[in-house]
């Protein structure tokens, strides 16, 4: 017992003693207009690093390039291999540009240690109107490194900066040094004439026997494999619940979250779609977190890294944490896309595939044992709309309380012969009005109530979240829909997404919505 206490404080007074790892952002110089790549250096110090990352805070002056395919400019140290597909994303933005973005570059489990040297690279763009001689820093946020074990290590780390320089005219005299290399390539030629050492290769048929030991060697370290793989039960589950829609109609694909480890408190996961149903473009505004979800904000954007087969599209999710102290997210439903399907969607069975799931703790260490498990859209020409549904709700609700209201006034005047014998029994309600009302009121009140009520009504049933009451849904009041479901707009903002009057916004509500847009508004 004495000697494993020596041994657990021998280890522990080795680990407080262990230099931080540090990671540290570059700085550069570019021109008015120009590009500027910076690179982002790891140093594991004397600590066994498999993977880790960090935010980078940019101003609008300097923002990061995106690529054709609508990823960031941003790549792995490719010498690092093997990693994991490395995990680039934006997690704020002001005014459509991203003002901080998130990497995270890991080795998979028995990748082995990352080396110290260079760990990621990204591509700035200069603004045209950047002076020269200023300077535009780029802050380090959240540095995060994670040990073998799975547990987070202690990280430091420094900022960068992009200073704008003059553009200057002697960059032409470059191309000089171009001639040098053709000397060189000639004499090389020379050594292909080496093919007396084919003739030693005529020995290694000898040898050959000796392959019969590799196969031994082989099978050793493989069997640990797959007894390691099949794991009982994930830590965390990632489910896409199955989903039936027509063609034309919105699908609504429900993913929820199972921690087991208590721990997840953000998390990454890429949603394949297939090309000839969705539009990933049109589905990314629809995506919305759990109403349950508070302190977390969800990032929805196409990407095309890394690449999928040719009738499939990449939609990243990326739910960041958004409250200091961080919170862990719970399991249960996490987030919901009101996917509109496209009118010519051939009838049949379609995966909801979840690729590349990531999830992370409070302290941003990275947590193993991460499974998502796919649903299935079934796209059905028969099957019910989510329009009908979601508006009648709202029609009968507006329509029967004014013509209710109008009909039930109207009797009295229908019984103004047994209005004598009434009299005598409604004196103790109305003692001085019944004369007078009884003959005059009704009618009048009969024709205001007609009018009045159903001109203000019925813009908001007949065409779930038409703001502007022009008869049309467009993306911009889908996003106002979306940002009131998810606290960020009042509800003054756009009335007519409340379609049951309730104040609180459902998916049902967002779904009317979508279907509004692709025409099925009431006219």
């Amino acid at each position: 017992m004495v000697r494993a206490l020596l041994v657990l404080l021998i280890a522990t007074a080795n680990a407080a003693a262990a230099a931080p790892v540090e990671i540290a952002v570059g700085s550069g110089r570019g021109t008015p207009g120009g590009a500027v790549t910076i690179d982002v250096r790891i140093d594991p110090a004397d600590q066994t690093v498999i993977g880790g990352g960090n935010d980078i805070e940019l101003t609008a002056s300097t923002p990061i390039r995106i690529r054709a395919d609508g990823d960031l400019d941003c790549v792995a140290n490719p010498a690092l291999a093997p990693i994991l597909p490395p995990s680039f994303t934006c997690v704020t933005q002001s005014g459509g540009t991203c003002t901080r973005l998130r990497a995270l570059v890991f080795r998979p489990a028995g990748g082995g240690a990352l080396p110290a040297g260079l760990f990621y690279a990204c591509t700035f763009l200069i603004a045209p109107t950047a002076a020269p001689g200023s300077s535009y820093p780029l802050r380090l946020l959240a540095p995060r490194a994670t040990g073998v074990v799975g547990r987070a290590l202690a990280v430091a780390g420094s900022s960068g900066a992009i200073e704008v320089v003059a553009p200057t005219a002697t960059a032409t005299a470059s191309p000089t040094p171009v001639p040098s290399d053709t000397p060189t390539a000639t004499p090389s030629v020379t050594a292909t004439a080496s093919p007396t050492p084919t003739v030693s290769a005529t020995g290694t048929v000898t040898r050959t026997p000796t392959v019969t030991r590799t196969p031994t060697r082989t099978l050793t370290p493989r069997t640990p494999f797959p007894t390691a793989t099949p794991t009982s039960t994930p830590a965390v589950l990632l489910r896409a619940a199955d989903a039936v829609a027509a063609p034309g109609a919105a699908a609504v694909i429900r993913i929820s979250l199972d921690d087991r480890t208590e721990r997840v408190s953000g998390l990454t996961l890429d949603l394949l779609l297939p090309v000839a149903v969705f539009d990933v473009r049109v589905v990314a505004p629809g995506c919305a977190l759990d109403p349950r979800v508070t302190a977390h904000a969800l990032s929805a954007a196409p990407v095309g890294d890394p690449p999928t087969a040719p009738d499939l599209r990449r939609l990243r999710l990326v739910v960041s944490e958004q409250t200091v102290p961080a919170q862990v997210l719970g399991g249960g439903p996490l987030l919901t896309c009101a996917a509109p399907l496209r009118p010519e969607a051939p009838p049949g069975g379609y995966p909801l595939a979840l690729d590349r799931p990531f999830a992370a703790d409070v302290d941003g260490t990275l947590l193993l044992g991460v499974r998502a498990v796919p649903g299935i859209l079934t796209v059905d020409v028969d099957a019910p709309s989510a329009t009908p549904t979601a508006r009648p709700t709202a029609t009968r609700t507006a329509a029967p309380s004014a013509t209710r209201t109008a009909t039930a006034t109207a009797p009295p005047p229908t019984t103004t012969t047994a209005a004598t014998p009434t009299v005598s029994v409604t004196p103790t309600r109305v003692p001085t009005t019944p004369p007078s009302v009884t003959a005059t009121a009704p009618p009048s009140a009969t024709p205001s109530v007609t009018p009045t009520a159903p001109p203000s009504a019925s813009p908001v049933a007949r065409c779930a979240g038409d703001c502007d009451g022009n008869g049309a849904v467009g993306i911009d009041e889908l996003v106002l829909a979306i940002g009131i479901a998810n606290g960020a707009t009042p509800l003054q903002v756009c009335p007519a997404i409340d379609g049951n009057g309730d104040a609180a916004i459902t998916i049902d509500e967002i779904v009317a919505a979508v279907a509004a847009a692709l025409g099925a508004c009431d006219s």
